[in-house]
């Protein structure tokens, strides 16, 4: 005998509305509405984790002139940003039917831009950056040498041996160390015979020279 009986026209009844059943299948129908839109909404940030990661991870090879340096960014930083960009390529050809492309082709252009950008322009700026914050703490150290010619720090140098370049932050109280004679007679007043290759002022009477292959001290 089966479990429902039919009625006198032979149709079954209909069964009473299972209000949980509704609302089980409901919960189901709209988690599988909501689940794209969670993971579009999270790919979303990943323009931002890409643009970070591009600066934080560029910022020291175009900070740091060292010939170590250089060589860690011909053949690690390079090829990584390299396989990186051909692994959001492949993820965004994967996912072209979807709105997720956006967000990875949006991630693989930022990414790019951010990181030959800050190639660019943090060696434009980082002297001016680095003096700022040194000037900040060495007051007494500028007042000692703001009265003569003289070598006030070693800044940087970089290159191999015999093709080295040496900067230095000097003091020039006349304030014409880039003008026509300056740098020669800057020179003679503390006893050089070196070639100032490039000079760049920072503020009244303090500089950053540059020579090639001759140390001024």
């Amino acid at each position: 005998m089966s479990g429902e009986a039919e009625s006198e026209d032979g149709r079954k009844p209909v069964r009473a509305c299972n209000s949980k059943d509704l609302f089980d299948k409901f919960e189901t129908m709209t988690s599988f509405a909501r689940t794209p839109e969670k993971i579009v909404h999270t790919l979303r940030w990943l323009p931002l984790v890409t643009a970070i990661a591009a600066v934080t991870t560029a910022a020291p090879f175009a900070w740091d002139k060292h010939f170590g340096t250089f060589l860690l960014l011909i053949f690690i930083y390079l090829p990584a940003v390299a396989l990186v960009s051909i692994g959001l390529c492949i993820w965004a050809g994967v996912e072209r039917k979807s709105p997720r492309a956006r967000s990875i082709v949006i991630s693989l252009v930022v990414m790019l831009t951010l990181a030959c950008g800050t190639f660019w322009a943090l060696p434009l700026a980082k002297d001016e950056v680095r003096f700022l914050a040194w000037s900040l703490s060495h007051d007494d150290a500028m007042r000692e040498f703001a009265d003569r010619d003289s070598v006030m720090l070693d800044w940087e140098s970089w290159g191999m041996a015999g093709m080295e370049n040496d900067a230095y932050l000097v003091s020039n109280p006349s304030d014409n160390l880039t003008q026509d004679g300056g740098a020669s007679k800057w020179l003679r007043h503390v006893g050089s015979s070196c070639e100032i290759v490039a000079s760049k002022r920072m503020r009244r009477g303090i500089y950053i020279v540059t020579t090639y292959d001759c140390p001024l001290r």
